[in-house]
């Protein structure tokens, strides 16, 4: 009875950090992966060429918990196809329990120093949005995943298949955590609630704004 209590204390020490500071589980990178037209792969996830990772190396980052709690200076890596946080405790990878509600990565990329925002809108959904530009009312979100696509070679039907990244835009109201996709929407469809805000040259414009037209509209409020 002593062994078995023993390695009970040892098992829930291994999960528990911090004085209940966040609940984490041991991970893998691949869990379910999914193909470019959404269908779940179920051949060998081994034979995909690519990563599933945002990067392949560890980033510090600070990380924001949906119950509010907050972390510093973690060394995480991020699973982009199946939105998994990983961390790095001691040597051993594990993932967390609790949702995340937003991380910020930091990281070098040829010699110049950067920091990319992820955030998970609702908690219970495991897409991952990068911030792109950010006002007081609204983000600009760009909806970041990687699938498995199928590659062609020289002479071949079938290259096999590999990760590929596939992004989509998403105008995110603060008030309501409303999600309205970028793709085909005027200005005034995609601010219809602050429609008189916009300025009146790119509310009249006739064609579809641009990232940077909406980033500068985001950015003025």
């Amino acid at each position: 009875m002593k062994c078995i209590l023993s390695l009970f204390f040892i098992l829930f020490n291994t999960f528990l950090f911090g004085q209940n500071m966040f609940l984490a589980k041991p991970v893998t990178h691949f869990v379910e992966v999914y193909d470019e037209k959404g269908n779940l792969f179920g051949g060998n996830v081994g034979s995909i060429k690519g990563s599933p990772l945002w990067k392949d190396e560890w980033c510090n980052a600070n990380v924001e918990m949906f119950n509010g709690k907050t972390f510093n200076n973690m060394k995480l890596i991020v699973n982009l196809v199946n939105g998994n946080i990983h961390f790095l405790e001691k040597d051993a990878e594990f993932q967390f329990i609790e949702p995340v509600k937003k991380i910020t990565l930091f990281y070098s990329s040829e010699g110049i120093f950067d920091s990319t925002v992820f955030i998970k809108v609702p908690a219970d959904n495991n897409s991952l949005y990068e911030i792109k530009a950010r006002g007081s009312n609204y983000y600009l979100l760009d909806l970041v995943q990687k699938k498995a696509a199928d590659t062609y070679d020289y002479g071949k039907s079938s290259g096999g298949k590999e990760f590929r990244v596939f992004n989509e835009s998403y105008l995110y109201k603060l008030t309501t955590s409303e999600l309205i996709t970028v793709k085909g929407k005027t200005l005034a469809e995609l601010f219809k609630a602050d429609a008189d805000k916009i300025p009146s040259a790119l509310n009249k414009a006739k064609k579809k704004p641009s990232l940077k037209n909406i980033a500068a509209i985001i950015a003025a409020w």
